[in-house]
């Protein structure tokens, strides 16, 4: 059977999936597609993930096509749920629409997660010669991709020295061969010899800089082996290249925190605007990763930074009063009230009279200069509603200290201040990501 007898039966028995956020660009595919010969029933239609994951529980779909950025995720998401579900779909074939040369290097680096890509603008006969080339290596695959598959199926029945010899072979028949020296170093990680899955990784890297199975590779491995710097400058050229999901940047948030790189949190941050969706758990992490940067630099002379970090907390974590709180604060502590102050009003109207709310005015109450009385005014009510906190507690006591308290009255609040110092740590309850 000739290609163009391939292509048309593919096309007329195969459900098909176009997923663009842009329904012109999206019709424009279906029609396209229809053109070509698929039939108009098998033809489905989605304008964000969510969409498109309803389809794919109702129907087998053998051919996506789908925009680079969808909304609420990417086309990276979207085929890794799809090969998820079909983990032994051979003639599953995934393609990504890129609108520029650096989408276009990331499809090439996302190695057997993308079958191919078109590149926008695209013609009826673009698409064509891409689908048909697509779809005949699927039917007929290369004998690179055949030793590949030769060699991970070794892999996953254990015949490790099997699986080495027939990938060694595969890397002979390709001239940029990154994809079997990762499942190279996956043999090797399996042996236990760490040293050289790591080199086999990177010698894929060197054919392609950011081969993407090769950099998660080396990622796993940095991380399982607790070499979190190493894994850290990994999992950042990951980001950086390509499309982030809300797991991924948890991730690298709690892994910048922890190797001290607290001047990328700003770049974490745009990542984070550029989600549609975005979880409580997400919120919760760069409000957290951005507190604990601006506090690292707001004690290390770059007040500028730290500023513009809990302005972002301002911006998009406002939400969870506890990071306006936390910066709140800490500027106080730090004699920045001015600054602190602004920050008040980002308080959602609800919240006035909670916890949150009261410590952050009163510390701002505390530092701006008022005198001593209402500073001891302000602390007692707070005191009497039950509200405990060591920054407070501090303030109000050396308020009573001007005013000439008696020490008799003082030994109160010190000995439950001392207390609650051992129980709590300065700047509320945040989320550990260190």
């Amino acid at each position: 059977m000739d290609k163009k007898e391939v292509f048309k039966k593919f096309m007329e028995g195969s459900e098909v999936l176009v997923v663009d956020k842009n329904a012109g660009s999206r019709n424009r595919l279906l029609k396209i597609v229809v053109d070509l010969g698929a039939k108009r029933p098998l033809v489905h239609t989605a304008g964000s993930l969510l969409e498109a994951e309803t389809i794919l529980k109702e129907k087998k779909i053998s051919l996506v096509l789908s925009d680079y950025f969808i909304s609420g995720g990417s086309g990276f998401d979207l085929f890794k749920l799809i090969r998820e579900q079909q983990p032994n779909n051979k003639k599953l074939c995934l393609v990504l629409v890129t609108s520029n040369i650096s989408q276009t290097a990331v499809a090439k680096a996302a190695e057997e997660d993308v079958d191919s890509f078109i590149i926008k603008p695209y013609t009826l006969q673009s698409i064509h010669e891409n689908l048909t080339s697509t779809i005949m290596a699927k039917i007929q695959p290369s004998e690179y991709i055949q030793k590949i598959d030769l060699g991970k199926k070794y892999i996953q029945d254990g015949k490790l020295d099997e699986a080495m010899a027939v990938l060694k072979t595969a890397a002979t028949l390709h001239t940029k061969p990154a994809l079997a020296l990762f499942y190279m170093g996956q043999v090797e990680y399996m042996r236990k010899y760490v040293d050289q899955a790591a080199g086999q990784y990177q010698e894929g890297l060197s054919f392609n800089t950011i081969h993407f199975k090769c950099l998660v590779g080396l990622f796993d491995l940095f991380m399982k082996e607790n070499k979190f710097v190493e894994a850290y400058q990994i999992v950042k050229k990951i980001s950086k290249y390509f499309p982030a999901n809300p797991d991924r940047l948890t991730q690298i948030i709690r892994l910048a925190i922890r190797t001290e790189n607290y001047k990328d949190m700003q770049f974490y941050y745009e990542i984070f605007t550029t989600l549609e969706e975005r979880s409580s758990v997400l919120i919760n992490y760069i409000g957290a990763g951005l507190y604990v940067s601006g506090k690292y630099l707001l004690q290390n002379n770059d007040p500028e930074t730290a500023l513009q970090y809990f302005d972002n907390i301002a911006v998009s974590c406002s939400e969870y009063t506890k990071f306006l709180r936390a910066a709140i604060v800490l500027l106080a502590e730090h004699d920045k009230p001015k600054e602190a102050e602004k920050y008040l009003s980002r308080f959602p109207v609800a919240a006035k009279n909670d916890e949150d709310y009261l410590v952050s005015d009163f510390m701002i109450t505390s530092k701006l200069g008022f005198e001593p009385s209402v500073v001891v005014k302000n602390g007692l009510e707070i005191y009497n509603k039950k509200i405990r906190n060591v920054e407070c507690m501090t303030a109000m006591i050396k308020a009573m200290e001007q005013l000439g308290f008696k020490e008799e009255k003082l030994a109160k609040y010190r000995t439950e201040l001392e207390a609650l110092k051992n129980v709590t740590e300065s700047g509320g309850p945040l989320p550990l990501v260190a």
